[in-house]
């Protein structure tokens, strides 16, 4: 019990801190996914433009996954922290290329996932469904796979793709304190985001995910870097 009280208000401090310096970012992003869902279905204008998305997801189907999740998450934010100046001086290269990696196959991983949900359930967009799939994804999927194996590719990559330097950081801090605080940051973005992903038919769902993961990276990265720092 008193390991747990110790622990407890770290974790919720490193997502108080986090989400205080991107609160802003936050608001503005799933402001622009829930009007990106509206568009789709309130302005036929627009109407053209999905269904060509659409069409263009279906037709590159894995290789549309595994090139816009390495733009999304390793290309855009690896671009903005050079523009911040946050960006380690030496290994850039390296660093893009194992993100890239990375990505390019979580990216295939998720599209997959995502089909497994709509064989699943179905590709109703009531709340009973929405609901379903939400739950699977951020209460099943998240802290059983996705988000251990990302914060453990993400501390791979920090290391220079050293396994024999990451091994050791997976220390008891990393499981009780790292991972539980990413894997609530990720509750706290991906479930209001989820319900959206999920109300768009199954060709549009992937775009719309791209575009909140490039925030979400953002967001861990600097979250999980100051951890790392930490524990050293």
């Amino acid at each position: 019990m008193s390991a747990l009280s110790t622990s407890a208000p770290g974790i919720f401090a490193a997502i108080v801190a986090v989400f205080r310096q991107n609160r802003v970012p936050c608001l503005v992003l799933n402001g622009f996914a829930l009007a990106l869902v509206v568009s789709y279905y309130q302005v036929p204008a627009l109407a053209s433009f999905w269904e060509s998305l659409g069409a263009f997801k279906t037709h590159w189907s894995f290789a549309f996954s595994c090139v816009s999740t390495m733009f999304a998450a390793a290309i855009m934010p690896t671009g903005i922290q050079k523009l911040m100046g946050t960006l380690p001086r030496e290994g850039g290269g390296k660093r893009l290329v194992l993100l890239m990696l990375f990505w390019g196959y979580r990216g295939m991983e998720i599209d997959l996932f995502y089909r497994f949900q709509t064989w699943l359930f179905g590709d109703a967009h009531d709340a009973t469904t929405l609901v379903k799939k939400v739950l699977v994804d951020q209460f099943i999927m998240s802290p059983v796979w996705f988000v251990p194996t990302y914060v453990i590719a993400l501390r791979w990559v920090e290391l220079d793709g050293s396994w024999k330097r990451t091994r050791p950081t997976l220390n008891r801090e990393f499981w009780t304190r790292t991972c539980p605080t990413v894997l609530i940051t990720n509750w706290l973005v991906w479930i209001p985001a989820l319900a959206l992903v999920y109300s768009l038919p199954a060709a549009l769902q992937f775009p719309l995910f791209s575009v909140v993961m490039c925030f979400f990276i953002l967001v861990v990265t600097v979250m999980t870097r100051r951890s790392s720092e930490t524990e050293s």
